[in-house]
């Protein structure tokens, strides 16, 4: 039995020009069909018509289960502090009618050495709000990394108590902001709550599915094995370039498979 629900988000369909309010339940059956037990939610499948009751019924005809949800903001823009604190209202809100849920954000805009220190304040006094708001309602606000340079993340890990925001890391993404995943890992796996993973070439650009670059799976077991990692798996696929030239469910499961053959989820 796998040591870890193996879940997917759903980017990679907007890669492929899916319509996310007419194409809903394809997404779901293309993700179960490849293998996976677990869903993170993109942003704009929450707000589909009829959203609640269409969820729940893909859910229960494919046997996912729903992690959570994903979103982003530029939390040091003083000028969008009501903005992101009203629509964040909002979807804490839908999140927390699945239950006690992730919500996997990333923080964009400036990089800390280009912000004020006004605005270096603001990106903290919105995180801990937004951790505040969500933990009220259920709901688990997680940081998401984003390509940011380690000075960025520090200043958040930092300054934001873990009650209020646990760590959802996007191990390429720490790649490309120079910061190194498996030290990472180690460094914070108290505060793990969710990993985001995809395949890469060393010193080049992702791949379009696992297995098919230099990220090694196996050592990374180990090392999710050494820190005792509970907390979810999520594949997050984003190939590169604009033209796709496989289908989605077959990169998918070749990803997928790639994990049961060198880790054994």
């Amino acid at each position: 039995m796998s040591k870890y629900r193996i879940g997917a988000h759903p980017y990679i369909f907007v890669q492929y020009g899916f319509d996310f309010e007419k194409q809903f339940d394809e997404i779901f059956d293309t993700i179960a069909d490849a293998g996976y037990q677990t869903i993170e939610l993109h942003q704009p499948m929450l707000y589909v018509d009829d959203w609640k009751n269409r969820i729940d019924k893909t859910l229960k005809r494919t046997g996912l289960a729903v992690v959570g949800g994903s979103t982003g903001y530029a939390m040091g823009d003083i000028s969008q502090y009501n903005k992101i604190i009203s629509e964040m209202d909002d979807y804490s809100n839908r999140l927390s009618a699945f239950g006690n849920l992730l919500c996997g954000t990333s923080c964009g805009g400036k990089r800390y050495t280009d912000r004020t220190k006004e605005e270096n304040d603001q990106v903290i006094k919105v995180w801990r709000e937004l951790g505040q708001m969500f933990r009220s309602k259920g709901v688990t606000l997680t940081y998401h990394t984003h390509g940011e340079p380690i000075a960025d993340i520090k200043h958040i890990i930092d300054n934001v108590p873990s009650d209020l925001l646990g760590l959802g890391p996007d191990l390429d993404w720490l790649r490309v902001g120079g910061v190194d995943p498996v030290t990472f890992i180690k460094e914070n796996a108290k505060r793990l709550v969710m990993l985001h993973i995809r395949d890469y070439h060393l010193g080049g650009a992702r791949t379009d599915a696992l297995g098919e670059g230099d990220a090694d799976y196996r050592n990374l077991g180990k090392v999710l094995d050494e820190v005792g990692f509970k907390g979810e798996f999520v594949v997050e696929l984003a190939i590169p370039g604009a033209n796709p030239t496989r289908p989605v469910k077959e990169l998918l499961k070749i990803s997928r498979d790639h994990l049961k053959e060198t880790i054994g989820w």
